[in-house]
């Protein structure tokens, strides 16, 4: 694919009329989202095309070591001959099966963990010995714990899409800080709403949750609205007689809401296993539906019923005290405040599988914040991040990507192409009515045209 460095206004119309979806996304990832800086390590998914294209070569032009993950040894050269510093093949056999979804049963935790040894060793290999500061992830949910493995200490992960499947899952990471900290790392506010989990590891009597307490007192010191989710009415009384008073606008348990919604609410063990929604559609479609019936929509009415207000009418909470001792994630992710909802862990999370539904992070942009990791969504640039991204290619700190540019008869090749992972570039343009690429103004768009009425064109 031929590398085009030109302005904006120097392009070629199938170039200005594509480079914004894929470089546009890119740009919010690294510069708004991630906020990258030179001189860290960057690991990033289908690094040879498409959106991971564009990120490995945006990094790289802006002082980043970028490692790239491809299928195939071509690749792998080609991304090498882009400036990649190292390479992830994910066909190697040194991998086999290691690109798989966590699996539910924690027997299998520890040799799922195990399987990536390899990887995380041939990373650090090309990397002086460290691990991703950041990592762009797209590819979906086989790719997707593998490299959040991938993630040094206090790296962060955003990603925007997934092309394999949405159930996400990941094992958490060594690390563990105070309520107070946390809060301070997701940026809690006075006057937010927090919802905080009680009861998941008590002492002995069943009831008293130090790490629960603990993150009560610290967001009622900062000002926040606070609500509990307790396990048991028993828990929920002694919370209440505690004397919180005005910062606690609510205390619940799951109990309750079981009684009242017998059969109607399933307090999950993990989050549903979400089948593909490619290969088994209908299948996809009930679990959804399943999940926000019978376990989101319970649950998130008790929560909205002491949150909801004139500008929050859905109740959502601002931020979410998410606990290591159980998997709740998923709906934690789903019913924080969009674009702004923040879930944050304190306690120890090594050893533990955690999952979520990855449009609900990615196309919401929320953030997760761990301990000693970070996993947040991205989305589609505004119009603000495009002017900021047409300056920055003024500036030759990006490139514009000539697109692969097919005629339209060669439209099912080149879908076929993109679903079997045949592709090539970053983009393509299908030619509807353009007489030839490689055109630049309207007036040669118009004497093309002309020429080509006139029978002076092929």
């Amino acid at each position: 694919v031929p590398q085009v460095h030109v302005k904006p206004q120097d392009a070629s119309l199938e170039a200005a009329g594509s480079y914004v979806l894929n470089l546009g996304t890119i740009y919010r990832a690294l510069f708004t989202t991630l906020r990258i800086e030179p001189g860290k390590t960057l690991f990033v998914e289908g690094a040879a095309t498409g959106t991971g294209l564009e990120a490995l070569k945006s990094a790289r032009n802006n002082g980043l070591q970028v490692t790239g993950m491809v299928s195939n040894n071509d690749r792998a050269e080609y991304i090498r001959g882009l400036g990649a510093t190292g390479v992830i093949n994910r066909k190697d056999s040194r991998y086999a099966n290691a690109f798989t979804k966590v699996p539910a049963d924690p027997q299998q935790w520890a040799e799922w963990e195990g399987k990536g040894e390899a990887i995380l060793a041939d990373y650090r290999a090309q990397n002086n010995g460290k691990l991703a500061d950041y990592v762009v992830s797209h590819a979906g949910e086989l790719s997707f714990p593998r490299s959040f493995q991938m993630l040094e200490e206090n790296g962060v992960l955003t990603f925007y899409g997934a092309s394999s499947g949405y159930h996400f899952t990941f094992m958490g990471k060594k690390g563990m800080r105070s309520p107070q900290e946390m809060f301070e790392k997701g940026s809690l506010r006075a006057g937010e709403a927090v919802l905080i989990y009680y009861g998941v590891d008590t002492l002995e009597d069943g009831i008293v949750d130090a790490v629960g307490l603990e993150a009560i007192e610290s967001a009622r010191e900062m000002g926040a609205r606070i609500v509990v989710a307790t396990y048991t009415d028993a828990q929920k009384e002694f919370v209440q007689s505690l004397g919180y008073g005005d910062a606690v606008r609510g205390v619940f348990s799951i109990e309750e809401i079981k009684r009242r919604e017998g059969e109607n609410f399933i307090w999950p063990e993990t989050m549903p296993d979400f089948p593909n929604p490619k290969t088994e559609t209908e299948q996809f479609k009930e679990t959804v539906r399943f999940f926000t019936d019978y376990i989101f929509k319970p649950f998130g009415s008790a929560v909205a019923k002491y949150l909801r207000s004139p500008d929050n009418p859905r109740g959502y909470p601002d931020l979410v005290f998410e606990r290591a001792g159980h998997d709740a994630l998923g709906v934690s992710t789903t019913l924080l405040k969009p674009y702004t909802g923040r879930v944050v862990y304190s306690e120890e999370m090594n050893g533990r599988r955690y999952s979520f539904y990855a449009p609900q992070v990615w196309m919401r942009q929320r953030r997760v914040y761990m301990p000693t990791a970070n996993i947040w969504g991205t989305h589609l640039s505004n119009a603000y991040e495009v002017i900021r991204m047409n300056e920055m290619i003024d500036a030759n700190m990006l490139e514009i990507t000539e697109p692969v540019f097919v005629e339209f008869e060669e439209l099912p090749e080149a879908h076929q192409a993109m679903w079997e992972n045949r592709h090539v570039g970053s983009t393509y343009v299908v030619n509807h009515a353009i007489p030839r690429a490689g055109l630049k103004t309207k007036d040669e768009l118009y004497e093309a045209w002309a020429a080509q009425m006139n029978g002076t064109l092929e």
